[in-house]
């Protein structure tokens, strides 16, 4: 069949986050911020609440959804390294643990390899 469309579809791509923080002395709770950017070493997320203090320690969960199935990492350790109001609500700088698990580390060298090709694509298509 031949291709009607006028440019090239870009494959779909969208990450789905939440850090895991604390309420009250033993509780905790999920709450879902929006990705700013990833690699492999850490993430960059913006929440509409001030949730995170610099130098805490979160644990985090990712979903990258494509067309062709989700990768997901159901919990990385992470240390907040920066934090600051944004015009978006609060930007907060999150480094995973260094060694996180096997299976983990695979996971999230795997998600900054598909946005990689994903942003490659991109810039190739403008």
């Amino acid at each position: 069949m031949k291709e009607r469309r006028r440019e090239q579809r870009l494959p779909w791509v969208s990450m789905d986050a939440r850090v895991k923080v604390r309420k009250g002395l033993i509780g905790s709770t999920w709450v879902d911020v929006e990705v700013v950017d990833y690699n492999r070493l850490g993430i960059g997320v913006v929440a509409s609440d001030e949730i995170l203090k610099p130098d805490s320690r979160v644990q985090v969960s990712l979903r990258l959804n494509t067309e062709v199935g989700d990768i997901t990492v159901d919990q990385v350790a992470a240390s907040v390294r920066h934090a600051q109001t944004d015009e978006n609500g609060y930007f907060f700088g999150l480094e995973f643990d260094k060694e996180p698990s096997q299976s983990t580390n695979e996971s999230l060298e795997r998600i900054e390899g598909i946005l990689n090709r994903h942003q490659g694509l991109a810039e190739k298509m403008q």
